[in-house]
This record gives C-alpha cells, structure tokens and sequence, in this order.
C-alpha cells in the first residue's frame, strides 16, 4: 500500500506549553473561541502560532473545537491572510455544518472533516466537501485491515481523499498505519514518528 504523499506525514500535537514539535511536517492544535479571539490550548494566540510554522516551513492544522460563528470565521481567515498561511493551513471540524460555512467562505483553505466511527462511507463524504482529507481514529483503519492492505484507506485514496489519524501515540500503531499508507498521523511524540516513516 502507498500513501497519497511521498511518504506518511508527521504531525505534531501543540495542545500544551512543553509540547515537542521537532521532526515534524507540521502542528495541530485545537482551537477555540473566545471573545479575545482565537486562542489555543496552550494559550498560544493563531499570528504568534502562523508565524512560528511560516518560519519553520511547517504545516498547520487546525482542529476546530467549537462550532465557528460567521464572525469567527471571517476572523479566522483574515488571521490566515495576514500570516499568508491559507495555502498552509488545513482546518478540521467535527461540526460538518460549519465546515460547509469554511468551504464557502474560505475556498482556498484546505478542509479535513473530522468522521464519526460509525459515519457511512467517510470518504464519499470528503469526496463531496471537496476535502483534501478526513480524520480517524486508528482503530477504525486497523479493525478490516489484513496482509493485503486496509480497504478503507484504499477507497479512500481511490476517491482522491487522504486519511489522516488522530491519537497515534505507540510505535506498533505508527508502524501498522504506515504499512497500509495511512497518509499522516497526528501524534505527541513527532520524534518516534519521524524515526518509523522516514
């Protein structure tokens, strides 16, 4: 099985102030609103955390927590024009409704639903939101998986749809999901990935 990518990509959680980040493609941090604007988990606000990843050459995606207001996101892409991040930044929602307000609001940002394990044919969804991926949880790709590959993730790249997975903490499960072409793994320790994919 092969990745859509060249190779599985490494993203690495920010969510706290001691979070390590090195050897990794990109960061991923859970965002919230409040009325200061957006802040993140580890209290890091979006220029600062922009900047940080522009200067890096890295990836960010961010994982909406709260269902976005259309205040919030006009906020949200002015923040990522600014920071000339839109071609850089990829946003993830479990709130597809509002993912469907990003689409058209923000056309040139890249969107990663996030799917419910008991969604029907989550890529098919991805497909049809024009998304360059949608998240999961490992178990969800490792449950059908056998020698041959992982039929969820082969449909999924069928449909021109990457699947990236969340909570890939062990190196069994980075080394199970980059066999079958997982195509990036969201995990706190960047360092052990890194060391498994390249």
């Amino acid at each position: 099985m092969k990745a859509l990518f060249d190779r599985t990509r490494v993203f690495a959680y920010a969510d706290t102030e001691d979070a390590v980040t090195d050897g990794a493609d990109g960061i991923a941090v859970t965002v919230s609103y409040t009325e200061g604007g957006y802040l993140t988990a580890r209290g890091t606000d979006l220029d600062s955390l922009a900047a940080d990843c522009r200067t890096r050459g890295l990836e960010l995606l961010l994982l909406l927590q709260d269902a976005p207001k259309e205040q919030d996101v006009q906020d949200l892409h002015m923040t990522l024009v600014r920071r000339d991040m839109t071609a850089r930044t990829l946003l993830a929602s479990r709130h597809h409704r509002a993912l469907d307000a990003i689409k058209q609001k923000m056309s040139q940002v890249r969107i990663v639903p996030i799917c419910a394990p008991d969604m029907v044919r989550p890529w098919i969804y991805a497909s049809y939101m024009g998304a360059c991926a949608y998240l999961t949880e490992p178990a969800e790709l490792l449950s059908d998986a056998d020698s041959w590959g992982s039929p969820e993730i082969d449909r999924a790249h069928n449909a021109d749809v990457c699947i990236f997975a969340q909570n890939v903490d062990d190196e069994e499960t980075v080394r199970a999901l980059v066999r079958l072409g997982c195509d990036a793994v969201i995990t706190h320790a960047p360092a052990m990935a890194r060391a498994l994919v390249w």
